[in-house]
């Protein structure tokens, strides 16, 4: 047996593929010894770039070998590194969480050399990279090395790659501690009241007999809070839900905003989030802050009405003359709005989603759109029996692009949140020959009743066409390095799929999509119409939710070294929405988005949909499963990935500069007051 696992094959274009040669069934020893020789190998790489005499410094000497020698370690860890994730084996996810934190602290240390620095600048500067992509890598890894203190003194750059391997390590426990969350809540037989007889069916009768074990997930936390009429019930998962983590995941956010506060200093920011948007589209704290109040300001009221008009439901519905909206109550009365006022009823909608239909609609969707072949593969190379591999080729040539995979249901330990994973961004070999783009899917719909089909909500399906645009971003980008291949910038990163979001409104999509589990009949016109009537119901408040989020990730890292976790986002809830923190929650322990790398970055989101809405209106013109607009949407977007910076890439789509007013019509606020701003 190979002591690495063999690397993903290379594909010549056009010729047939068997798929990505991975070993997924690796044990908690291999992966250690596999680990240890490659992390070995990645040191030898580097330190022979780093010898380069200065004048042969060049792309080809110095910046390409670097490229190469840090994705060959990706492509040969890819299992070992990503099966923290979802494998069902506790030991191979410790092994694996172990050599994912000993690469980071490699990158962090390797990054931070000032021999490679000095060698990789000096490379940059000579006029030796000849493609745009060439210069563009010089330039990624020039300002890599430079922001992971290779620039530093000696001491401060230990210090700073000291702190850097401590974020790690503190990112990979913030997740772990979630994914191992076993919280629950026992609910009594007359607290199932609301709730469908098919969630029922999933949930395990309590040790004493005396009612039912509900897991506190995100699986299953929307039909929760959306169903349960017992008002006891919903507080108490409610206080469950946004308890999780508590108090380890605390002690662990604390650690982390220290940490991050200090690395700043020390290269010479004066916040954490300084550092991080300087490298970003925003450029800076004040910048985003004012997107973000200008946009509150903008949608307060309309929040404070939303509430007010769930409160005027809730005195109705239980005849409280005074009836007020408390936080457990959002989602219960938010659905009931629907339900009433708009007649749509979220679990009669879900009966048109079964599983299968929706992800083979979706596939086709994008295939007609992106000019692609999507084959599942059978048998398929996976971690678990509940996963599918699925190739996709190019539909004009034939030509083999890569492989995906299809992760969608619970597992005890598995990643706790819906997330695309590149795992093998598209590269060019040094020996020309093409290495594959791979990604996966890793989610957690709710289980299917026993012997029924798993059911989705609208909302899942959005969230999985959403999803299958980043999976697309990975399997369809051309740029020929990884670097340049894995995203676009990061707040950037989300806009394509924010944009496709939008299909999953538009009638003739919703029809393609739905099948009802029990005729296969689409969504009705007249349920559609109610569904479309009904979209933006409670949007300002969801939308000053976001804000929330965006503002308490600001001010944990624009404050310091020691932040109020709590005190913050009791602060920040209170200012910028209708409805402020609720009393002995930590929402802040289970907040995982500022410990996976949206630390100062969560207004990403929003700043992003700014794009996005503005691309839809390229869709718009052209319909939505033209695919002439998607042919340009494939080359000018997805395609060249981090080649090109994405105003340029959306001035290329649209043919002309970004618009904001897409965006402000969407959240219905005046658009020549947002325009003229």
């Amino acid at each position: 047996m190979a002591l690495v696992a063999p690397r993903p094959a290379a594909a010549s274009p056009g010729s047939p593929s068997a798929g990505p040669n991975i070993d997924w069934t690796l044990s908690a020893a291999r992966i250690t010894a596999n680990c240890a020789a490659a992390i070995a190998r990645t040191k030898a790489g580097v330190d022979a770039i780093a010898r380069i005499a200065p004048s042969r410094r060049t792309f080809a000497t110095v910046v390409r070998p670097l490229e190469d020698v840090t994705s060959d370690l990706n492509d040969d860890l890819v299992a070992e590194t990503t099966l923290v994730q979802v494998s069902p084996n506790r030991a191979v996810r410790d092994a694996s969480e172990a050599c994912q934190n000993d690469v980071n602290d490699l990158y962090a240390a390797i990054t931070a050399r000032p021999d490679l620095y000095a060698a990789v600048s000096s490379a940059a500067s000579g006029a030796t990279a000849q493609t745009v992509a060439d210069r563009k890598l010089s330039e990624l890894w020039v300002t890599q090395l430079r922001r992971a203190g290779a620039a530093l003194s000696q001491a401060d750059r230990t210090r700073f790659v000291a702190l850097n391997q401590q974020l790690n390590t503190l990112q990979a426990q913030f997740a772990e501690n979630l994914a191992n969350d076993k919280t629950t809540v026992v609910i009594n037989k007359g607290q199932t009241a609301g709730l469908p007889a098919d969630f029922l069916a999933t949930l395990a009768p309590a040790a004493d007999g005396g009612g039912l074990v509900v897991p506190v997930n995100e699986s299953t936390a929307p039909r929760f809070m959306e169903s349960a009429a017992d008002p006891s019930a919903r507080k108490a998962y409610y206080l469950a839900y946004n308890n999780r983590g508590v108090p380890r995941n605390e002690e662990v956010l604390r650690a982390a905003i220290a940490a991050r506060d200090e690395a700043a200093h020390l290269i010479g920011y004066p916040t954490w989030a300084d550092y991080v948007l300087a490298d970003r589209m925003a450029a800076n704290p004040a910048r985003v802050r004012s997107f973000l109040d200008d946009l509150d300001a903008k949608l307060l009221p309309r929040a404070a009405d939303d509430l007010a008009a769930l409160a005027a439901l809730k005195a109705r519905t239980t005849h409280e003359r005074a009836a007020s909206i408390d936080p457990w109550d959002v989602a219960y009365y938010d659905n009931l709005l629907r339900k009433t006022k708009y007649a749509v009823d979220a679990d009669r909608v879900r009966e048109y989603f079964p599983v299968d239909h929706v992800v083979a609609s979706v596939l086709d969707i994008y295939a007609k759109m992106l000019g692609v072949t999507f084959a599942r593969r059978d048998p398929a190379n996976v971690w678990s029996q509940d996963v599918t591999q699925w190739s996709i080729s190019d539909t004009a040539s034939g030509r083999y692009i890569g492989d995906f995979y299809l992760d969608l249901f619970p597992r005890d330990g598995k990643y706790s949140h819906v997330a695309s994973f590149p795992l093998l961004p598209n590269r060019r070999l040094a020996s020309g020959a093409l290495r594959p783009p791979l990604d996966a899917i890793i989610g957690n719909w709710p289980a299917p009743a026993p012997g029924k089909p798993a059911l989705l909500s609208h909302d899942e399906v959005v969230t999985f066409f959403h999803e299958f645009g980043h999976d697309m971003a990975t399997m369809l980008a051309t740029a020929p390095y990884e670097t340049l291949s894995a995203g676009f910038r990061w707040d950037f990163i989300e806009a394509p799929s924010q944009m496709l979001e939008n299909w999953v409104w538009d009638p003739a999509i919703l029809r393609h999509i739905s099948a009802n589990v029990a005729t296969g009949a689409p969504l009705p016109d007249e349920i559609i119409k109610k569904m479309i009537a009904a979209r933006y119901v409670d949007d300002a408040y969801f939308t000053t939710r976001q804000i929330l989020y965006a503002d308490v990730d600001l001010d944990y890292h624009t404050a310091g070294a020691t932040v109020d976790l709590s005190g913050t986002w009791a602060r920040v809830a209170s200012a910028v929405s209708p409805l402020g923190s609720y009393p002995g929650t930590h929402p802040e322990a289970s907040f995982g988005h500022i410990m996976g790398g949206y630390d100062a970055g969560y207004y990403g989101y929003l700043w992003s949909k700014v794009y996005a809405q503005d691309m839809f209106t390229a869709f718009r013109q052209g319909g939505l499963e033209d695919p002439a607009t998607g042919s340009r949407y494939r080359t000018d977007i997805l395609e060249p990935a981090r080649e090109l910076e994405p105003d340029q890439e959306v001035a290329n789509f649209l043919g002309r500069p970004m618009s904001p007013v897409a965006f402000y019509r969407e959240l219905g606020i005046d658009v020549k007051a947002a325009a003229a701003q």
